[in-house]
């Protein structure tokens, strides 16, 4: 009885070891399988994006192109006496010349529009344009556009116009020198805008310009509220450089035609530039550029519309 009661309390014991893990049971040569221990996980902080990453190009082009539209000025249509025959330069004899009404830009073509549609590479340049989105100028840079081609601008108008679903194109000479006379009969002033030149341009004879850099917007406008139609840079239009004709073209043909003539080598550019004398910077007064190749360090355009859609 003894005995039986003992081995009762011995079994009671071993039982209860067992429950409490004190004596664990062996196991066969099959590994056991460790349960992992449990990590506990910090989020990374989250990367800045660079400013390249920040850059939003579709919205910069909008703002630009919304920019350009409010730019666009009226120019009604009329007959008006290109030329001068008592002060000329480059044998611009008068006639007259009649035009349908058309839009033009009330400043030469900006580096901020060129670069939207141009610069499919970019070189550290997205901080400045995430910080200044329009730049400190109306157009949105401090500079107007130059030393472009003739090949260049075509690209330029055909991405624009695509982008935006205007018909933007170069000016016809006429068309040019009508603005710059402030869209009347006969020229007003000696330059587009005023007799005194160091009003309305930057060019070689002015010295107070010599101690400062050209900057788009600078000058006083003309009637029309144009910038710069005298001096600054000059300005490249859709005519080919010739003599004087009743068969030259005064406005594109078609009107939709906003690219070079084909197979010409010669433009004509008006209004003078930053290095040229008083002279040159009359409204009739026409220089020649060969487009071939690179474009001209003082050549630049302003753009035309026929219509504007809304």
């Amino acid at each position: 009885m003894r005995r039986l009661f003992i081995t009762i309390i011995a079994i009671a014991a071993l039982t209860a070891a067992s429950a409490q893990g004190i004596i664990r049971p062996k196991t066969s040569g099959a590994a056991v399988k460790k349960k992992p221990a449990t990590t506990i996980r910090h989020k990374k902080p989250q990367r800045t994006p660079s400013p390249k990453e920040r850059f939003d190009m579709d919205a910069h082009r909008k703002r630009l192109v919304n920019k350009l539209l409010g730019d666009m000025v009226y120019v009604k249509g009329g007959t008006f006496t290109a030329g001068c025959d008592t002060v000329r330069f480059n044998k611009e004899r008068e006639r007259e010349i009649t035009l349908d009404s058309y839009y033009i830009c009330k400043y030469e073509l900006s580096e901020a529009l060129w670069d939207a549609f141009m610069k499919d590479w970019w070189d550290g340049t997205y901080e400045y344009y995430t910080k200044n989105p329009m730049g400190t100028n109306p157009m949105g840079t401090d500079n107007y556009t130059c030393g472009i081609s003739c090949k260049d601008i075509q690209t330029f108008l055909e991405r624009l116009n695509a982008y935006c679903g205007q018909e933007f194109r170069l000016p016809t000479e006429a068309e040019w020198e009508y603005a710059a006379i402030e869209g009347k009969p006969k020229a007003p002033y000696r330059f587009s805008g005023s007799n005194n030149a160091n009003e309305v341009a930057v060019y070689k004879d002015n010295p107070e310009e010599k101690k400062k850099s050209y900057c788009m917007g600078c000058k006083k406008p003309n009637g029309l509220g144009l910038y710069d139609m005298s001096g600054g840079l000059a300005e490249m239009c859709y005519d080919p450089y010739n003599t004087y004709s009743p068969d030259r073209p005064v406005t594109p043909n078609g009107k939709k035609d906003y690219k070079c003539p084909p197979g010409e080598h010669t433009h004509v550019i008006k209004g003078g530039h930053y290095q040229s004398l008083e002279h040159e910077l009359y409204p009739w007064a026409r220089g020649l550029w060969i487009s071939d190749g690179y474009g001209a360090w003082y050549v630049t355009i302003r753009l035309v519309a026929t219509e504007i859609r809304k």
